[in-house]
């Protein structure tokens, strides 16, 4: 299988963006391509590096939250799948949204990583 192309998309805090990048280099098939802190950044990105999977907060910048955001994702990236993955208890909301495919609490953040390569037919990386 081809490496995937990953687009991490957070809120501003530029230690949780650094946090999930170091742990998608563990994986070597897989490539972080571009990070946003809003909407409108995130779309952007996905429209010129056509990713395989896209990290999405809810609580991100601007007057978008990540559920608004997440069809206009899939719009930008149809083949991408999305993991909205946020600090704030959304699962009900996360499950509603037919854009978004996996749903992960950031309290869950070791399970990140497991749940990204089951999303995208990866075997987990020895």
């Amino acid at each position: 299988m081809d490496d995937v192309r990953v687009l991490v998309v957070v809120e501003d805090d530029a230690d949780m963006r650094m946090l999930v990048r170091i742990m998608f280099d563990a994986d070597p098939r897989l490539e972080v391509v571009g990070e946003a802190t809003t909407a409108n950044e995130a779309v952007e990105v996905a429209r010129s590096n056509d990713p395989g999977l896209i990290i999405l907060d809810h609580f991100i910048e601007g007057d978008v939250m990540g559920l608004e955001a997440a069809p206009m994702l899939k719009e930008a990236a149809p083949h991408a799948k999305i993991i909205l993955f946020t600090s704030h208890e959304l699962s009900v909301e996360a499950a509603r949204e037919p854009a978004i495919d996996a749903y992960l609490s950031k309290s869950n953040l070791h399970m990140l990583l497991p749940t990204a390569q089951q999303l995208v037919g990866l075997e987990p990386a020895t």
